[in-house]
């Protein structure tokens, strides 16, 4: 009997130690289930907030997924393309895309799906059902949902603005070509009333005469940059190609600057001969537009390095200074047209911020690229590339 009761105790013992158990096991079965249902209610709220802002957006929204169908579109899409969202959906961007983008466009997705890129940006021409352009800014990331890789893109019109763009370099190609008729015959001028005084001891007028000439052929040099813009815009910037030598070209630009500014020092290393193919005075404009900016921005007392060398097949050609270099926040935007850098002195120099944009343009057209390596305080180095005589030949 007394076992009985021990035995009956000690199983009592163990029920309520099961119970005690049982009860933690729910109450942490209820929290992690509130939890959950919180998390829900979030997600669904998120999802709510997505959709809303999806919908509503003045901005052109589209989910796309590998075979680069627009599985879901919004309304401000649709009213971009002209048709209507039942239109549109299911079907792919580069059927309303301007032949001339559809290709480029393609590789960027084939890079997003591949990993080669995590998102990408790019501006393009989209055809409307009523024929009409529309110029728009395209921003692109790939995602995962349930399991499946999707991309999101945003496509922001831009009609109006490249539209005045348009007008703008139209205004500027024409001011250009009228002012350049008067300052070629205005040079002419002033360089025979120059001669004419060369006989005059008067050291005044020989001074002011030799500045005029100088600021005109500054003034000349911008007029030709501006022009150079505005073929690079509408594309009538064709190259003339021809084989030359590197070397040669960068020779011809160094006794240029020595006959004009005897005192700076260049240094050259260029070890090899170097042949290419392309278009020489372009190449002659970015190696004189280089040098011109680095003994610009340097002190007179400091040297100008240019080395050129061989790199897969390329032509590398890298300019050194030793100036005051490039503000970190100025590197990415260097190359934009009409960007100046921002520093203390930089509303003094003269020239529009041009060049640098010129050069990339006239690089990128010999497939070639350019870009900087630069430290505030320790100079700048620019170095372009251009592909051997040797490698695929440039398409004109």
């Amino acid at each position: 009997m007394e076992t009985s009761a021990i035995d009956l105790a000690a199983e009592n013992q163990l029920l309520r130690g099961q119970l005690e158990d049982l009860k933690a096991s729910y109450q942490e079965m209820v929290q992690k289930m509130s939890e959950q249902l919180a998390v829900e209610e979030q997600l669904k709220e998120s999802q709510e907030r997505f959709k809303t802002v999806f919908e509503q957006s003045k901005v052109g929204h589209k989910i796309i997924n590998t075979d680069l169908k627009m599985v879901e579109i919004n309304q401000a899409l649709a009213d971009m393309l002209g048709y209507t969202k039942e239109e549109v959906t299911n079907t792919v961007i580069l059927d309303y895309t301007h032949p001339d983008f559809i290709a480029y466009w393609y590789d960027l997705h084939e890079a997003l799906w591949k990993k080669e890129l995590p998102n990408f940006s790019l501006e393009a021409c989209l055809i409307r059902k009523d024929g009409k352009q529309v110029w728009c800014v395209v921003h692109t990331i790939r995602f995962v949902d349930r399991g499946q890789v999707m991309g999101y893109t945003i496509l922001e019109d831009i009609t109006e603005r490249k539209q005045l763009e348009r007008h703008k370099d139209d205004f500027v190609s024409t001011v250009s070509h009228e002012l350049k008729t008067p300052l070629t015959s205005l040079k002419s001028q002033c360089q025979l009333l120059m001669r004419h005084l060369q006989k005059t001891e008067d050291g005044f007028v020989h001074k002011m005469t030799a500045g005029m000439d100088k600021q005109i052929t500054r003034l000349t040099r911008l007029i030709q940059d501006l022009i150079v813009v505005s073929r690079v815009e509408s594309g009538k910037l064709q190259p003339i190609v021809i084989e030359y030598q590197l070397s040669d070209t960068v020779d011809e630009v160094i006794r240029e600057f020595k006959t004009i500014m005897p005192d700076r020092v260049i240094i050259v290393n260029a070890p090899q001969e170097l042949s290419l193919k392309g278009d020489r005075d372009k190449i002659h404009q970015v190696i004189y537009n280089l040098v011109s900016n680095a003994i610009k921005f340097s002190a007179k007392d400091t040297t100008i390095d240019i080395t050129i060398h061989e790199k897969d097949n390329h032509a590398n050609v890298c300019i050194q200074d030793y100036g005051r270099g490039i503000p970190k926040e100025s590197v990415e935007r260097i190359f934009d047209r009409f960007y100046k850098a921002e520093t203390v002195s930089s509303h003094l120099e003269s020239g529009m911020g041009l060049g640098l944009y010129i050069c990339t343009e006239i690089v990128k057209q010999q497939n070639g690229r350019l870009w900087v390596e630069t430290e505030p305080g320790k100079g700048s180095k620019f170095c372009f590339t251009l592909p051997l005589l040797s490698s695929t030949p440039m398409v004109n």
